[in-house]
């Protein structure tokens, strides 16, 4: 657990990251992007194009719709977005296609430090200025970088809303967190593939922030922090709580079958969270949420927690 020198340094970094975005609007502006790039902004950005979910999500809450020119498809998904219900009219949808995003010539495009780098290029060299966010896997983490984007757009009054509603948020959960924490909980995922969510992963942050122990993160952890995960380790672990898909990609059905394909399992069947019914499907777009959107998978596991007492 992070030290209170830590906590408190972490929240000085958050603060100054504000103050500056407060400071420095005013352009022509020189940015580093996530992955060390420098970018340049001529003008406060007018069309902006996304091509994450953390930006989709993210602009939606910072800007006049009228300035986002395009949004990822995932955006239009209710099973993975948090706006899928409210969308800007019209909005365009694409992947990272090159040529209709020159067609569109945004002012900015907002890409992951995921993107295919032959393709960032080839947007850079059509004088497309592309900013590419280091995805974040924590609150901090995410609430620096809404601040950073928040400066680039000038819109620092939203971005310093955004972060102060995450926190306010969560100081309403407070008291039922430090409920949660101090019955020392041991939680872990289990999923469709047979692993589980280690270190480094906004899972482990969203049971952290929740209070729980997760029982994955002493793991050992493979490619995108999972962890895998055979029966005998989950009877070894014996959790308080399993947390299930909520959904399954390209199954209606799947994730009720799965559900009970574990809960039915004879060689599960000693398991803690089994035996009492503590079994908990969390929506995708919350529990894969890696935007501001992150304190709101907090408050439903917080408050299914604290529901089964």
């Amino acid at each position: 657990m992070p030290s209170i020198i830590s906590k408190m340094l972490a929240i000085f970094l958050l603060a100054s990251v504000s103050l500056t975005s407060l400071a420095a609007n005013s352009y022509p502006m020189t940015v580093i992007d996530g992955m060390g790039n420098e970018v340049v902004l001529k003008k406060a950005p007018q069309k902006i194009s996304s091509l994450s979910l953390f930006t989709d999500e993210v602009l939606q809450h910072m800007v006049d719709n009228k300035r986002i020119v395009s949004m990822t498809f995932l955006a239009s998904d209710p099973n993975y977005s948090n706006i899928a219900d409210r969308l800007p009219t019209g909005i365009t949808l694409l992947d990272f296609n090159v040529e209709a995003l020159v067609g569109i010539y945004p002012d900015l495009v907002f890409a992951a430090n995921w993107s295919e780098a032959g393709k960032v290029a080839q947007l850079r060299n059509a004088g497309i200025p592309v900013y590419l966010v280091d995805t974040p896997t924590s609150i901090s983490a995410i609430q620096a970088e809404i601040l950073k984007l928040a400066q680039m757009l000038d819109a620092q009054n939203a971005g310093d809303k955004m972060v102060a509603d995450m926190n306010s948020r969560l100081s309403d959960l407070a008291p039922k967190i430090a409920a949660i924490k101090a019955r020392q909980l041991v939680g872990i995922d289990y999923n469709t593939w047979g692993s589980a969510s280690g270190v480094g992963t906004t899972w482990n942050e969203i049971l952290e922030q929740s209070g729980l122990i997760n029982a994955a993160a002493s793991l050992e952890v493979g490619d995108y922090g999972q962890v895998s995960l055979s029966k005998e380790a989950i009877v070894a672990v014996n959790p308080d709580l399993l947390f299930l898909p909520g959904w399954v990609y390209g199954d209606p059905a799947g994730a009720e079958t799965f559900k009970q394909s574990v809960i039915t399992d004879p060689a599960l069947s000693g398991v803690s969270a089994i035996q009492k019914g503590h079994i908990l499907q969390v929506p995708e777009k919350l529990a894969g949420s890696y935007s501001q959107y992150i304190v709101e998978a907090v408050a439903y596991i917080v408050n299914a927690v604290s529901a089964a007492q």
